[in-house]
Formats: C-alpha cells, sequence, structure tokens
C-alpha cells in the first residue's frame, strides 16, 4: 500500500477489493461518514457473502492435476498469487514448438492444389508452431493465411484462441475469430499478469502485440461458469501495457453487481495501485483512497484521485498516461488540504520525447511539506538529458541536474550542466566531457545568516590511437574554480599525462612466448596531489605478466607479476613489486588443498598520493574435502608482514561445512577462530528445506564473545491446511530479547481469487508498529502485496547467505 505521497508507510489497517468501486466513491463526494459506512459494507459483507459462496464451490476444482499445476508454475513464492492451470487442450507435440513448415496430422479429406490447401472432416495440422484443429480447414501455403471453420482450436506456447470461425495470418501472426475466446498467459504479458486471461467475443481480433473484442467477457476464472467476469461493449488488451474496457459491468455469482463506463487495468506496472482501499494509520487515522482510470485522445490515459484522511484532510490528484509515436510519459499532481493549513503537494513529471535531432527525456519530482518524508521543507529534484542522433561513430549528449531543498532555517541547491561527445575516426578515438556544477547553501542560526557558493568547470578531455605495435593516449583533466572559492583545490588534476602501452603479441609478432603473456605502460605527465596541493611531472613505467599452467596430473600452477616504477621532478623515485602465485594440489578425488602466496612491497618514496600502496606478505590455505553429498572446507592465513612486526601472524582460521540433498534440504555451517583473541569468535548456520509446495529457510548467528546468539531468522511459507495457506518471515536479534520484524502471511484460495491476510510488526527501525492488511485479489491481475517487505521496501528474508 502507498501513501499519497510517494513510498508509504504501510497502514495499521487496510482493506482492499480487486474490483474498482470508484463510481460509489465518486457519488458520494467528500468522503464523510456515510461513505465510510457505504465502504465498510462492501469490504467486509461482500467478501464475507463470496467466501462462503465459494466454499460450496470447492469440490468443483479441488484436484490433484490443478495442485501439480500450481506447483509447476509457482515454485514457492510466497510473493506471488497463486495461478492456476490453463484451459483443457491438447498440448503442441514434442519437437512443434517454432515449427515452420506445414504438416497435416489428421484430415478426413485432403486437397492441394497449386498451393492452396482444403482440409475437411475433422481436420488438424501444424504450422509456425502452432497446432490448429478444426472441422475444416482452407489456406494458402504461400501467403500463410487459413479459414477454419467448426469448433476451431488455436494451440501455442503461450496462447490459445477457439471460436466458430478463425482467420489465421500465420506470417503476420494475426487472427480474427467469430464467437471465439483468446488466453493470454503470463509469459505472453512477459510476467506482467500472474495467470491465464481469458476473453471471449462475439468477435475478437489482434496478434501477439494487440488483442480486441466486440461485445465480449473478460475473466481469469477458467470454469465453463465462471465465478466472476467482467461484461463488456469492447476490450483493448495490449499485454506489456494495460487492459482496458468500456461500458464494462462486474458479474459476480451470475449477478451483476457493478457497471462502469471504463475500466483501465495497467499491466507495465505493479507499483500501481488502481485499487480502492479502506483503512487507518496512525498518520493518516480512518483512511478512504481510489483512483479511478478511463482513457482519454489517441492511446492517453487519464486517472482521477480522491482519498479522505481523518487527521490529515482531503486529498485530490491528477495523472495523465500519454504516448504516442513522439513522445511517452506520465505526469501526476497530488495534494492534500490539510486540517491546520498545513498543506502537502507532489508534483511528478517522466517525459521522453523523440525529435529529429535526438531524443529528450526529462524526470522532474516535487514535494512541498511531505508528512511522509519530509514535512516542513520543499524538495524538487530535475535531471534533463537530451542525446543527439548517432552520427555514425559519433555520440553527443547534453545533461542538466537540479536539486534544491528549503525550508524555515536553510536553503540548498546543487546544480550542474554537461557536454558529453565521443567520436571514432578510423583507429583514432576521442572522449570529451565538460561539466558546469553550482553549489549554493544558506543557513539561519538566529539571526545571523551564513552562505556559501562554489562555481566550477570540469574538463576531461581523452584521446586514442591504435598503431600497429602500441596504442598511444592522451589524457587531460582539471577543474577550474570560476570566481573566488576559499580553500580550493582539486581533486585530481593531469595537465596533461601521455600514454603508450602494448603486450607481448604486438610487440613480439608470433614469436611472443604463449605462456608468460605481459602488458606494458610507459606515463608522463603532470599530477596535482590534494594532500599536499602542488603540481608534479611524473614519468612511469608499468609492466605486468600473467602465466597460468595446464593440468598436470593433480597438479596445478598460477603465476603472476608487476613492477611499477615512478619518478617525479622533485628528485624521488619509487617502484613497487607485486607477485601472487596459487598452487593447487588435489590429493584424491574428494580432496583439494589450495595455496597461496601474495606479496606486495613499495621500495623509495613518491610525493603523489596516487602511488601510495600498502605492505602485503601473506600465504593463505584452503583445504576442501568433499564426502556423498557433503564437503567440509578449513582456510587460515599466515600473515609474515605482521611476524616481521613482532604481532601473531596467523589469521582468523575459518571452518565451513555444507550438505546438499538434491533441492530438498541444504545445510550450511560457518565458524571462526580468531587467533589474536583464542576463541571462537562466531558461528553461523543456514537451513533450508523445499517440499512439495511449501518451504522453510533458518538463518542463525552466534556470537562467541558474548556467547549469545546474536540473531535467529525464520523464513517459512507454503504451509497447507485445505484451502488455506501460511507464510511467516521473522528476525530474532538475541542482544535485546526482542523480534525486530515479524511477519504472518494467511492466504485462502478462492480459485480465481485469493483473500489474503497479512500481519506486520516491526519493533524497530523506520515507522516501527504493527500492520493489519486484509485484501481480495484476482490472481491473473497484477498486484503489490507489503509481505516480504519491509517499510523502506527492503525484502525480508533469513539473510545470512547467498542462497537462503
Amino acid at each position: 500500500m502507498r501513501g499519497p505521497c510517494g513510498d508509504s508507510p504501510g497502514p495499521n489497517l487496510q482493506v482492499q477489493l480487486s474490483m474498482s468501486f470508484t463510481a460509489c466513491l465518486s457519488a458520494v463526494g467528500r468522503c464523510g461518514v456515510r461513505a465510510a459506512v457505504l465502504w465498510l459494507f462492501l469490504v467486509v459483507l461482500v467478501p464475507g457473502a463470496l467466501a462462503q459462496n465459494f466454499t460450496a464451490l470447492a469440490p468443483a476444482f479441488k484436484s490433484r492435476a490443478l495442485q501439480e499445476a500450481i506447483n509447476r508454475r509457482n515454485p514457492n513464492n510466497p510473493l506471488r498469487p497463486r495461478p492456476f492451470p490453463s484451459p483443457a487442450g491438447q498440448p503442441l507435440p514434442e519437437g512443434a514448438n517454432g515449427q515452420q513448415e506445414f504438416e497435416i496430422l489428421r484430415a478426413g479429406r485432403t486437397s492441394i492444389r497449386k498451393r492452396v490447401v482444403y482440409l475437411d472432416e475433422g481436420c488438424e495440422f501444424l504450422l509456425r508452431g502452432y497446432r490448429i484443429i478444426g472441422s475444416t480447414a482452407e489456406g494458402n501455403l504461400d501467403t500463410e493465411v487459413f479459414t477454419v471453420k467448426g469448433g476451431v482450436q488455436i494451440i501455442g506456447e503461450d496462447t490459445v484462441v477457439t471460436g466458430e470461425v478463425i482467420v489465421i495470418d500465420f506470417k503476420n501472426g494475426t487472427f480474427n475469430a467469430t464467437n471465439g475466446t483468446a488466453v493470454i498467459s503470463p509469459n505472453l504479458t512477459n510476467g506482467q499478469t500472474q495467470g491465464d486471461t481469458y476473453v471471449k467475443g462475439r468477435l475478437a481480433y489482434g496478434s501477439d502485440r494487440r488483442i480486441d473484442a466486440k461485445d465480449c467477457q473478460v475473466t481469469g476464472c477458467n470454469l465453463q461458469r465462471p465465478h466472476f467476469h467482467f461484461d463488456a461493449r469492447s476490450t483493448e488488451v495490449i499485454p506489456d501495457r494495460h487492459i482496458l474496457m468500456k461500458d464494462v459491468g462486474l458479474t459476480v455469482l451470475d449477478k451483476e453487481i457493478l457497471r462502469l463506463p471504463f475500466l483501465w487495468i495497467p499491466l507495465g506496472d505493479r507499483s500501481y495501485n488502481y485499487l480502492p482501499a479502506v483503512g487507518q494509520t496512525p498518520d493518516e487515522g480512518f483512511y478512504v483512497k481510489n483512483r479511478y482510470g478511463f482513457p482519454m485522445r489517441g492511446e492517453d490515459i487519464g486517472v482521477v484521485r480522491l482519498d479522505y484522511m481523518e487527521r490529515i484532510g482531503e486529498g485530490a490528484g491528477l495523472e495523465y498516461y500519454y504516448r504516442n509515436p513522439n513522445l511517452n510519459g506520465i505526469a501526476k499532481f497530488y495534494t492534500v488540504q490539510g486540517r491546520q493549513g498545513n498543506d502537502t503537494t507532489t508534483l511528478n513529471l517522466q517525459h521522453e520525447q523523440r525529435f529529429g535531432l535526438g531524443t529528450l527525456t526529462v524526470d522532474h519530482d516535487r514535494q512541498q511539506n511531505n508528512y511522509l518524508t519530509a514535512p516542513g521543507s520543499t524538495i524538487t529534484n530535475t535531471r534533463a538529458l537530451f542525446q543527439l542522433a548517432p552520427g555514425g561513430t559519433a555520440n553527443t549528449s547534453l545533461g542538466f541536474v537540479q536539486n534544491t531543498s528549503t525550508n524555515d532555517f536553510s536553503a540548498n541547491t546543487n546544480e550542474s550542466i554537461s557536454l558529453n561527445d565521443s567520436r571514432t575516426f578510423g583507429k583514432f578515438q576521442t572522449t570529451t566531457a565538460i561539466t558546469y556544477a553550482k553549489a549554493s547553501n544558506r543557513f539561519q542560526s538566529g539571526s545571523t545568516t551564513n552562505e556559501s557558493r562554489r562555481e566550477t568547470v570540469d574538463v576531461r578531455l581523452q584521446g586514442r590511437q591504435d598503431f600497429e605495435r602500441f596504442t598511444a593516449g592522451l589524457e587531460y583533466q582539471r577543474t577550474v574554480p570560476i570566481g573566488q572559492i576559499e580553500n580550493f583545490f582539486p581533486g585530481s588534476d593531469r595537465t596533461p599525462v601521455f600514454t603508450f602501452s602494448s603486450d607481448s603479441k604486438r610487440l613480439l609478432g608470433e614469436s611472443a612466448p604463449k605462456n608468460w603473456p605481459f602488458r606494458t605502460e610507459m606515463t608522463s605527465g603532470e599530477y596535482f596531489d590534494p594532500q599536499q596541493r602542488r603540481r608534479f611531472t611524473r614519468h612511469g613505467l608499468d609492466f605486468n605478466f600473467n602465466r597460468s599452467t595446464k593440468d598436470r596430473g593433480n597438479w596445478r600452477w598460477d603465476f603472476n607479476g608487476r613492477y611499477r616504477q615512478g619518478f617525479t621532478n622533485d628528485d624521488t623515485a619509487q617502484y613497487t613489486l607485486n607477485m601472487g602465485t596459487a598452487l593447487t594440489y588435489d590429493i584424491n578425488r574428494t580432496t583439494t588443498v589450495n595455496l597461496r602466496y601474495t606479496y606486495l612491497r613499495p621500495y623509495g618514496y613518491s610525493p603523489l598520493i596516487i602511488d601510495r600502496v600498502g605492505n602485503t606478505n601473506l600465504v593463505t590455505l584452503d583445504a576442501l574435502n568433499k564426502f556423498g553429498n557433503a564437503q567440509v572446507g578449513l582456510q587460515t592465513g599466515y600473515d609474515i608482514a605482521r611476524l616481521d612486526r613482532s604481532e601473531i601472524p596467523w589469521q582468523q582460521v575459518g571452518v565451513r561445512a555444507e550438505y546438499q540433498l538434491q533441492k530438498a534440504f541444504s545445510l550450511r555451517t560457518l565458524t571462526t577462530y580468531d587467533t589474536f583473541r583464542q576463541i571462537w569468535s562466531n558461528a553461523r548456520v543456514d537451513l533450508a528445506w523445499n517440499w512439495d509446495t511449501a518451504s522453510a529457510a533458518i538463518g542463525a548467528r552466534y556470537d562467541g564473545v558474548r556467547h549469545t546468539w546474536s540473531n535467529v531468522n525464520l523464513f517459512l511459507d507454503g504451509l497447507e491446511y485445505g484451502r488455506t495457506r501460511l507464510g511467516a518471515i521473522l528476525s530474532f536479534n538475541g542482544f535485546s530479547g526482542r523480534f525486530d520484524s515479524q511477519q504472518y502471511n494467511l492466504i485462502y484460495d478462492l480459485h480465481c481469487a485469493e483473500a489474503v491476510l497479512t500481519v506486520s510488526d516491526f519493533g524497530t527501525g523506520f515507522r516501527s508498529g504493527r500492520e493489519i492488511t486484509f485484501l481480495i485479489r484476482i490472481k491473473a491481475f497484477p498486484f503489490d502485496t507489503n509481505f516480504g517487505f519491509g517499510r523502506q521496501g527492503q525484502p525480508l528474508g533469513t539473510g545470512t547467505g547467498r542462497d537462503f
């Protein structure tokens, strides 16, 4: 559930229906007490009556085949609704998917003359990955246009179309069906829908990019008499965008309960909440919120928002979704008339426009007195980018960024204008980046006002020329102040630096040693050191190699090295030696030992911070033993540099163990021995189970210093009793002795819909407190719930390992 001003805090009590009661909300106008009573009647009594009727119909669809289909298509994911299988039909034969050639599987009479095909007395054929079944079929093998009549079925990997008469253009991927049905699968919508959507109409036509139907019925229920359906004069389905129905009525259990002029269901944005909501939060009190979408000119969509919040005030908003060949974007405006004059206003624009010269993208967001994120402040963020149309090997763009934040005591502004250009002229490449940046800050303390201002121009130029034996490069980087700036110094100027680089193959050709490939680079230029605030001329040489041996029995050996030399104009010099080697020995098929050595040390002195490196002299050992489905590993290290300083050289010792029983059970442990304090400092345990439709995972950490289980996380989902499914996510903090977060999810299966009850309790962190959510959702249509996510949208889980 999202609040009116963007990211939202979850409500303490939220009730949502998977059908739009916008007409009711519009009728009552400003949402007063009578509106609240009406909404409570709709969201409490109506779902209760539906649940009783659906319960009586349970035997009609509770079957093992249905359960197996559910398991295949929803592999233990608690954050997605439970889908249901496609209608019964003959599957595509093995190898038919993507088949281009025409193949007759069955026909009473067959006639093929001059590439014209006629099939009669019951026919079945394959073409372009589809299986077509009907009484008669007539078509042309050159145009690949076929007319099929009599109980027609077109079965594809992601689409099922049935009808009395269907005309199919296989080359263009279009169809025209009379008294037909089209099944839109989640694969066809790229996962934007969560189950099959069925469109039945007197006339249906379209392709995999768009389906239109007249005098039609839309439902997510696959029964002969669906539990619910929308009856519309016309329906437009664009798989990656939306479902738009006109003059539409909602029928539940054969009774029409609502009629609207339009119903718009977006498919490309699961965060868009098109459903009405009733609930209560500490900030807003009791609230009623609603969105209603309607078509406008062309492909444009308008949305009206009407909200009532007991403690905050009345909210109203407009949203405009526009799209044509040259324009694409979303404009949103929302305002809340506060109870005590503390009005809230939000404005957001996402705009993309194509010109002859290029493409302009604008993203603007303005929030004034947002009671959820920044009360008493006005925050504006604007980003614009104009990308010139690529011209051969040239790419140029202009960018603008501005961020402002103001309140009664301070005002901060940061903005930049940038030019980026890259070009290629044969083997010569150039890159240009020029950025103008301005920052201003004002802060008032009592009667004193403090202000600061900074303006700079950052110039970055690069050129590169490839020759036969080497590559030459030029780099210029400088930050120039504008006006007087106190304590100004650039970060890393290079004014300029020349580079010559090559490798063994380019320098030596075919005579280059294949087992010892190397790379070399020479540099010369002027560098600015921000620590000393001085410019130095530096000449450098960098040489590195890498040797990797092939397997020689049980042995493998890798070796690499690097020599880096630098001279500066203050008569100082420094060279750095870097070496690494790795030796692997397989004792047998189940036991492997890895020995690694790393050496890094600078010699001499350099005044430049870019030449500063540490001192490493380290040996590490890693051993792994596998037996059956389990494996045990040991890892430690010996720091020779610490030994030179009379410190304990042994590094921490880690012992890990893993056990994997196919995909049903996983166990992983990791314990660490601290050689400095000479104690087992911590241990970590991860377990995961998967069985049938359920899954569980535990992640725990033990603090050996405090002798406390510092954190225990539990994830559980899919426990079923009849048609009820339970999930839970718990995070226990051993130091505080309390749960940091608890989430419980209870789902009751209504075949084509689900009743979902979620209880969340966050003991710490952002907007701590308890939240209870109840909703009825249609499986086929996209919808987000807050189960599995924290207050700031972060995913919740065991949180202790990569696979758990």
